[in-house]
């Protein structure tokens, strides 16, 4: 869907912008004031790590708070471009009045922060939190459509797409969303304004532009250049396209479509690894010496449509060898959230219902961390010059800046491969992860397994060093202890020595190993640093012991025994969950078991008999559960066990519920809501309901629409036409319910005659409405059929003649009929109901 640029567009390119460029001084004069101090600290467009953020799959709470809440592990991981996918409140169709499709890419307002993500303020604080962290944020922009209830639709219908007859269109194959005007003056200058206000009033750091291969070159060297002239920003502004001549309108980034779809993907298919190079030529093509292309293994278009990365390319070191070169060959490394712990679930389009589990796969952070870790610290990596050595299966090349050499070699096939040494590559390095020593001789065969890679570097040793500590956040009991772990990598760091220590030792101290020990109730920082002034902390709260005691009491109908199974135990490990079942509770006497938890001030409980259980609780306090409620204190439980009884008057419809309330004792079983629970029949018109540890309770029947007086019942008992009795009451039955029941009885042998089950059909039965359907499927086109429906009576309340197939219109009363079919060789008869 996207269009293609033409040279002819460059002959008015000139023409164009200058135009639109005396267009500027009159137009923002209204920009927002500006909010906090713009950052410094935007890198080089050959410096950047581009970090994706899915909010809606970021968090539990889908929303700006909980990427805040990540951006230690986002920064640590060396990231120091973090780009939002849209922040923007989604439309909806009002040509149909119903939902649009929900993506986030549906905008009905340019300048507000969606409900579902949170508030400005959400944003501005995500934003400080982030430039406080040395990372630029870019807000993922789009400029060719809005939802059918943007504003503009109505205010200013020539600001988009139009047929002849003045009706708006959509954009391309997307129904939610209409196309806009790209070439309308008036549109330009809107959404430059709406950039504008975003870079002023949250002190965003630039824009990553959705389906920029749409628009004319022109309508971005006029927004690009404005957005430029605010002198106190640096911007990055990522074009989401392939068209080459993107550069030339002023991006500092294209899109690695061509790298990901004509290199990295038909090469993990057997394409030869010489792809990359025919690629790189090409996408290169207008870029100047510090503009690049953002180089992925996976976005959310990827990960929704193909697969996750560990889909695409065989698992997490198919991924790595292909990130390596993404990272390192030339370009910037571009990482969508989740794929730094090997996320394998897919997050489908509108790229919701899904939430990162950010607790697995830590060694495989640490290999992220690793490979962008010595990115950041090479220059020759980021700005060398590259020489490229590839032979068919691995892609090997060196990058040099100054006396800085680096070698980088990955294997792209899953299968070993044997890479033969050429000359200009031999001599004595240090792997850039490990820091042993290694030589190369010319000539020799390097020998590489499945998906392996490796770096090599001049420089005397890695010269970046981190440390993080695990857990970042936990709680422990005064007097317990707790094992922090600090990792500096690399491995061949010099500066391995690690010291400890704590912000407040009247609360935990921890000793050289980093084992921290609970002293008073409170909260502490417990830090790790190396040489350099490099740190890493962790949050560390002591809790007082707590103990509680939970106790349920046993539904009737369970087996003999309970157990209480736990999981999510606070403070994390204090309490392994036990194996399904759980643990046998104590039983203490008229239907009560209990489970006493020490040390633990929380947990989520399943109470269960190994077949039956309770829904997941959570508690942190003794308490007692019973009947779906927790109480604070021990209630009253009746052991009392009624059933009630009740004949079903003439003229109710299908089905009786009981619907109940001030069921006593208050620990008694809650009604459904209306119209309560649905009783059992037990034949001859009568229907049940049992009720367990129930004193009493005020009843309804009904049947959703008729219903009874509120009577109370503490026993079992008979309800018949408005008396309670104590023993089954005898129903005299009226000839015509005799009748009824007779050809009720006939009906339904005839129903169950497999000749007539398969033969013909009335539909819908119960019918509604005045209106019902027959279906005779042997019956020949050219034969009718006469239909006559007979009431209980034996009477004809209806005649008409069919042929194969009816609807029935009637003014039939409620009630039970009896449908006569008959043709020249046969009659059947069908029972119908009709409500």
């Amino acid at each position: 869907m996207r269009i293609m640029y033409t040279k002819g567009r460059i002959q008015v390119l000139a023409l164009l912008t200058a135009f639109f460029t005396v267009v500027f001084s009159t137009v923002f004069g209204q920009d927002p004031g500006q909010y906090s101090t713009p950052f410094k600290g935007v890198p080089d467009t050959r410096d950047i790590t581009m970090y994706q953020v899915n909010i809606r799959a970021f968090s539990p709470g889908s929303n700006l708070a909980g990427v805040t809440a990540r951006l230690d592990e986002i920064s640590d991981l060396g990231s120091n471009v973090v780009y939002l996918m849209p922040v923007f409140p989604v439309g909806t169709d009002a040509r149909s009045k119903v939902a649009s499709s929900a993506s986030p890419y549906c905008i009905k307002d340019f300048t507000a922060v969606g409900a579902e993500y949170g508030t400005l303020t959400d944003l501005r604080q995500l934003v400080d939190g982030a430039h406080s962290r040395g990372m630029a944020v870019i807000l993922d922009w789009v400029v060719n459509q809005t939802s059918w209830d943007h504003p503009w639709i109505t205010q200013h219908p020539d600001w988009y797409v139009r047929d002849a007859n003045g009706i708006i269109q959509q954009l391309g194959s997307y129904a939610d969303v209409a196309a806009l005007d790209v070439n309308n003056v008036d549109m330009r200058n809107a959404m430059i304004k709406a950039m504008r206000y975003w870079i002023f009033a949250a002190n965003v750091d630039g824009f990553r532009c959705d389906f920029a291969d749409n628009p004319g070159l022109d309508f971005w060297k006029q927004t690009i250049d404005n957005l430029r002239s605010i002198k106190a920003h640096k911007l990055v502004m990522l074009a989401e396209g392939e068209r080459v001549e993107n550069f030339n309108a002023g991006f500092d980034l294209n899109f690695g479509f061509k790298f990901y779809n004509n290199a990295l993907k038909p090469i993990h298919a057997g394409a030869p690894v010489t792809n990359i190079q025919t690629t790189t030529d090409v996408e290169y093509t207008y870029a100047n010496t510090t503009q690049q292309i953002a180089r992925y293994t996976g976005n959310h278009d990827t990960n929704g449509s193909e697969g996750t990365p560990l889909e695409v390319f065989g698992g997490t070191a198919g991924v790595m060898a292909n990130f390596v070169v993404a990272a390192y060959m030339k370009g910037v490394p571009f990482i969508y959230g989740g794929q730094e712990v090997a996320f394998a679930q897919r997050i489908p389009f509108p790229w919701d219902g899904v939430d990162i589990d950010w607790s697995q796969n830590a060694t495989v952070t640490e290999e992220f961390k690793n490979v962008i870790g010595f990115r950041n610290s090479s220059t020759a990596i980021r700005r060398g010059v590259m020489a490229n050595y590839s032979d068919l299966n691995v892609c090997a090349f060196t990058k040099i800046a100054g006396t800085e050499k680096t070698l980088v070699f990955s294997n792209l096939r899953a299968t070993a491969s044997a890479y033969v040494m050429p000359a200009a590559l031999a001599g004595t390095y240090q792997n850039a992860y490990t820091g042993a020593t290694v030589t190369l001789t010319a000539g020799a065969t390097l020998a590489l397994k499945g998906f392996e890679y490796r770096t090599l570097t001049t420089m005397n040793i890695p010269a970046f060093t981190r440390i993080a500590v695990s857990p970042l956040n936990t709680s422990i009991v005064i007097g317990a202890t707790k094992q922090l772990t600090a990792t500096v990598t690399p491995f061949a760091a010099k500066n391995q020595s690690v010291t400890w220590s704590s912000s407040n030792t009247a609360i935990a101290t921890v000793d050289a190993s980093g084992l921290v020990t609970g002293i008073a109730k409170g909260s502490v920082t417990i830090t790790a640093a190396i040489a350099g002034n490099k740190i890493a902390t962790s949050a560390v709260t002591v809790v007082e012991p707590n103990r509680f005691t939970v106790n349920f009491f046993k539904p009737a109908g369970w087996a003999a025994g309970v157990n209480v199974y736990w999981y999510n135990a606070e403070p994390a490990g204090s309490l392994p969950s036990p194996a399904w079942p759980g643990v046998s509770m104590t039983t203490t006497g008229d239907g009560w078991y209990s489970y006493t938890f020490t040390n633990i001030s929380s947990t989520t409980v399943i109470f269960n008999d190994g077949t039956r259980q309770s829904a997941d609780l959570t508690r942190n306090k003794t308490g007692w559960y019973v009947n779906g409620t927790w109480y604070d204190t021990k209630p009253v439980v009746s052991t009392n066990t009624f059933t009630v009884n009740f004949f079903k008057p003439a003229g109710w419809g299908a089905g009786v519920n009981v619907y109940w309330y001030n069921a006593l004792p208050a620990s008694a079983p809650l009604s459904p809501a209306w119209p309560g629970a649905s009783m059992t029949t037990t034949g001859d018109g009568w229907y049940s309901y049992t009720f367990t540890n129930t004193d009493s309770a005020v009843l309804i029947f009904n049947d959703g629409t008729n219903q009874t007086a509120d009577g109370i019942r503490d026993k079992t008992g008979w309800y018949v036409t408005g008396t309670w009795y104590d023993t089954k009451h005898g129903i005299a039955m009226s000839s015509a319910t005799s009748t009824l029941l007779a050809v009720n009885s006939a009906a339904k042998a005839i129903d169950d005659g497999a000749q007539t089950a398969t033969s013909v059909q009335l539909f819908p039965n119960p019918a509604k409405d005045n209106v019902f359907s027959i279906y005779l499927p042997d019956l020949p086109e050219n034969e009718v059929a006469t239909l006559s429906v007979l009431d209980i009576n034996g009477r004809i309340a209806l005649k008409t003649q069919v042929h194969q197939s009816a609807t029935i219109s009637h003014n039939l009363p409620a009630g039970i009929y009896i449908v006569r079919i008959s043709t020249k060789g046969t009659s059947i008869t069908k029972k119908l109901v009709v409500e």
